[in-house]
């Protein structure tokens, strides 16, 4: 319900209510689960976890009592930092990666059939309607630059890079692996986020540099080619060749794109950044504990009307501002201790590291997405390990 609600948003608005019900209740009905987890788990991730349910509970009441934030906002911040955590102690199952995998690739389907679909139909005048319809909906964004590629920036469209990693080592079959995660990539182009494509390019180039390094026949073939003058010459000259040819095709693409950001995007997100950290610079006190969960600044600029604002592109800014330099540090080394513990595969920490990579400027990183991506992990980390699947030859 909770995969299904999150990508189904478009056209169907009314499901974003379902989101956050639907994963609560996987947690509250995982809780003879999640209690049988925790008690089995190392002293150091239980001490971990319950300091972090201690602080955010002080921290909750700092923010009812003393700031007098709104206790609906408080609890949802401090429900959704809880269950960050919480996520890690969830059994694993293969539906959780089956599901979030298959409902990802219906999700690209839509994307693909409707991009084809308003290019064959040529008409401005209906892209324009269309787009006009998602943004009074809030739904997203849908637009061209060039009218021949639409960029369909939805709702929902935050599962199809982190799905089509997954797909790659999940899926056990070639044919369907193949056919899926073909459908998730091309779905990932026609989302038009760039950050999206940043991600799996980089999730591919340090898998090929860990393949490439842990093989004992490639560290004993590079030591002998160093050994050669020449050969280090040739190398040079070839890696040389190839940057220049890169920048001559890729650059101007780079180019363009950072200056069509340098419009709106990215000084938005400047500012969201200055005021944020300006507001929780407010005070000592401030600074260390936040301006409590919940928060919201009272401010106008250029770019945005705060008030009343809580959907952040930067969200990591948003919650530092809520819970303070102190809190903010100890959640982080208590998430990369968990992850470390929990996982133990360095392609599932890489998966993660490039779903950071893009979730960081935007929305995707202090809300129900990232739980479910946790979720995901979790389960393809544990069955990944204990069926004995070869991690380095997957994909």
């Amino acid at each position: 319900m909770c995969v299904f609600a999150l990508t189904r948003q478009f056209p169907f608005y009314q499901l974003s209510k379902l989101i956050s019900i639907s994963l609560i209740f996987v947690f509250v009905f995982s809780i003879p689960f999640l209690l049988k987890n925790f008690w089995k788990s190392e002293k150091s991730i239980k001490y971990l976890f319950i300091l972090n349910i201690v602080f955010l509970t002080i921290l909750l009441l700092y923010s009812i009592v003393s700031k007098h934030n709104s206790v609906s906002l408080a609890l949802r911040f401090y429900s959704v930092l809880v269950l960050l955590l919480a996520a890690f102690f969830l059994p694993p199952k293969k539906i959780y990666v089956n599901i979030f995998i298959w409902l990802a690739v219906i999700q690209s389907i839509l994307l693909i059939g409707f991009e084809i679909y308003i290019v064959l139909k040529g008409d401005p005048g209906f892209a324009g309607y269309i787009r006009s319809k998602v943004l009074s909906l809030k739904l997203g964004d849908i637009y061209t630059f060039n009218g021949y590629f639409y960029r369909i920036q939805i709702k929902g469209n935050p599962v199809l890079p982190i799905a089509f990693l997954v797909s790659l080592f999940a899926i056990q079959s070639k044919r369907i692996k193949i056919s899926a995660a073909l459908l998730l990539f091309t779905g990932t182009i026609v989302a038009g986020n760039f950050a999206f494509i940043l991600a799996i390019l980089f999730f591919f180039c340090m898998y090929l540099v860990i393949v490439f390094f842990s093989n004992k026949k490639v560290s004993t073939f590079l030591k002998n080619l160093l050994k050669s003058k020449t050969r280090m010459f040739a190398i040079a000259g070839t890696i040389l060749v190839v940057l220049c040819v890169a920048a001559f095709v890729i650059f101007p693409y780079f180019q363009s794109l950072f200056l069509l950001k340098m419009q709106r995007s990215i000084p938005t997100r400047f500012d969201q950044v200055f005021q944020l950290i300006n507001d929780l610079r407010e005070s000592p006190k401030s600074f260390l504990f936040g301006q409590g969960l919940g928060n919201l600044i009272n401010v106008i600029t250029d770019y945005r009307d705060y008030r009343n604002y809580y959907y952040y592109e930067l969200q990591t800014i948003y919650i530092l501002n809520q819970v303070g330099i102190l809190y903010f540090i100890f959640f982080l080394i208590t998430k990369i201790t968990f992850i470390i513990k929990f996982w133990r595969n360095k392609f599932v920490y890489l998966i993660y590291l490039s779903y950071v990579l893009y979730a960081f400027s935007n929305p995707y990183l202090f809300d129900a997405t990232n739980i479910m991506v946790l979720i995901v992990l979790n389960s393809l980390s544990k069955l990944y390990l204990k069926e004995g699947y070869n991690s380095e030859s997957t994909i």
